[in-house]
């Protein structure tokens, strides 16, 4: 299976994301939840549709991401910042950067090839 490699306008949006989880994590020890507001999206969709001016459809959205960063602090940091800017990165020579698909760069390739057993 081939993985198509992220657009500059994917990863110019993963940045922004990143930017507006570290706000909401950005508070020593994690963000709480609000008592207010259901813990589970789901639960507070009932099968709608996810309704932006519903504040229980925010309110449990917001629960959730503090569930998820309060679970794994920074874990948008280590994937996001770590496929997009270290992986990617060109100057680290990882991914072939003539093609449109996640695939070993060249040099790397030719080198593990270098190192596979003889039969």
């Amino acid at each position: 299976m081939k993985v198509a490699k992220p657009t500059p306008r994917d990863i110019e949006a993963s940045d922004e994301l990143h930017r507006i989880l570290d706000s909401i994590d950005a508070r020593f020890g994690g963000p709480w939840s609000d008592p207010e507001y259901p813990e589970s999206l789901n639960e507070a969709m009932a099968g709608d549709a996810f309704d932006s001016s519903n504040i229980q459809h925010l309110g449990a959205l917001y629960n959730e991401l503090a569930r998820l960063l309060r679970t794994a602090p920074n874990f948008y940091g280590r994937v996001l910042m770590g496929m997009c800017h270290v992986i990617l990165n060109p100057e680290n020579k990882l991914m072939d950067p003539n093609l449109d698909y996640l695939e070993l760069h060249p040099e790397l390739r030719g080198l593990l090839n270098n190192l596979a057993p003889t039969p």
